[in-house]
């Protein structure tokens, strides 16, 4: 059974585990590298947990999906979006998307904002579909810059849900 729901300090073990393998399957597509994060402690993975709202998809108990969210001057910015390989194409991105949507919603938002890196077609595809404007600003990406990124936003008003 597939479940997104948002973390919290119990969800400790489950979090580290789902975020260092996004980070060892995909490390291009972050600002951090699996081995600095798994030199953290206890108290920084719980400080991460804390600061912002993450959301993990489960299935049958072992999360398979990961997503943030943070507001930031009046909107949202969605970032470290991951589905594990084994668990695409079942909707998963939807759901953690719709989760940071819904989150940023309550939270009086006016827009939800991500970057996605030029040459990840997925996620672009999923973003585009599930209605982020595409505003045609590039930057290199952090990691790498020989790579860009896109700004892509989604406007939001409170009370409403896709």
């Amino acid at each position: 059974m597939l479940l997104v729901r948002r973390l919290t300090p119990e969800d400790l073990d489950a979090f580290r585990e789902v975020r260092l393998r996004a980070l060892t399957d995909t490390p291009e597509n972050y600002g951090s590298i699996a081995a600095a994060e798994r030199a953290q402690s206890d108290d920084e993975w719980l400080a991460k947990l804390a600061g912002d709202a993450w959301f993990a998809a489960f299935d049958d108990g072992r999360a398979v999906g990961l997503v943030a969210g943070r507001a930031r001057d009046g909107d949202w910015i969605l970032y470290s979006m991951w589905v594990s390989a084994e668990a695409r194409g079942q909707g998963l991105g939807t759901k953690l998307v719709g989760a940071v949507r819904t989150a940023a919603e309550e939270d009086g938002a006016s827009e939800v904002w991500l970057h996605v890196a030029e040459d990840n077609d997925r996620a672009r595809r999923l973003y585009l579909k599930f209605g982020f404007i595409a505003t045609g600003e590039v930057e290199p990406m952090p990691n790498d810059v020989t790579r860009r990124r896109e700004r892509l936003y989604l406007p939001v008003t409170a009370g409403s849900s896709k």
